[in-house]
């Protein structure tokens, strides 16, 4: 007899990657999912419909303006006083300087007309939002 212990006796020291692997990816396609609904801002705004509307640049500024008058810049709460500064510094450095304006169809004339004047005194494009008419 051997006094030797037999290899099949050895505590294996070895780690297993591959279910580490496996929930890195799960986590990982989780992740991807939810950034996809981040993009969407939580403001509530029913847009008005036009037949030739446009796929907006995704890196563009936006400006959003609900039925309450609240103003949102890339979906942060600001106020009218700091608009036009928060869209200077957004556009700071941009060759392409165009500003999405996303407005409630309820909003009055006044606050869009407002809203689009600060815009142009920013030296930026406007574009209009609105939803596809089908």
């Amino acid at each position: 007899m051997d006094n030797n212990p037999s290899e099949d006796d050895e505590p294996i020291a070895a780690i297993n990657f591959v279910p580490m692997i496996d929930i890195s990816l799960v986590l990982l396609i989780i992740f991807m999912v939810t950034t996809t609904f981040v993009h969407v801002t939580g403001i509530e705004l029913k847009l008005p419909k036009a037949s030739t509307s446009k796929d907006a640049a995704s890196k563009s500024v936006s400006i959003e303006l609900n039925k309450q008058k609240d103003l949102y810049l890339n979906g942060e709460k600001t106020t009218w006083e700091a608009i036009k500064g928060g869209i200077a510094a957004k556009l700071a450095g941009e060759k392409e300087r165009a500003v999405v304006i996303n407005i409630d169809q309820s909003v009055d004339y006044r606050a869009a007309v407002k809203l689009m004047d600060i815009v142009n005194q920013c030296d930026a494009a406007i574009v209009l939002a609105t939803e596809v008419d089908k």
